[in-house]
């Protein structure tokens, strides 16, 4: 991934005509966290759905709170530390799905979240 940022870094025209197929590969994404989660795993987390609460309460604290004080400390202009907030303002959506997965975490529980907090 890290290849792929440097790519679009260093080529932004060249790759600007993939940019037509990004809800394509999102679709494509999606549907493959799909196809890894099983259904008790959602029934298991809508019997006890303490796990979503608590997820969606800290998504909504702790990551704006960590972005304004990462702003703060690396003292960051006006309009990037804006842009840094935002960001820690927004629920994980994909990503957040993709990096559960590769971590061999709980996806359903990310996916569950992710559907409350957007």
């Amino acid at each position: 991934m890290l290849l792929a940022a440097i790519i679009g870094f260093v080529f932004p025209a060249q790759l600007a005509t993939v940019s037509q197929f990004v809800p394509y590969l999102l679709g494509i994404v999606m549907l493959g966290m799909g196809l890894t989660i099983d259904p008790k795993d959602f029934k298991i987390i809508f019997q006890a759905p303490r796990a979503v609460i608590i997820g969606v309460i800290l998504q909504y604290t702790i990551m704006p709170i960590t972005a304004f004080a990462i702003a703060k400390i690396f003292n960051l202009p006006p309009e990037i530390a804006i842009g840094v907030i935002l960001v820690g303002c927004c629920p994980g959506g994909t990503s957040s799905n993709v990096m559960s997965y590769l971590a061999n975490a709980n996806v359903a529980l990310s996916v569950a979240i992710t559907s409350v907090s957007t």
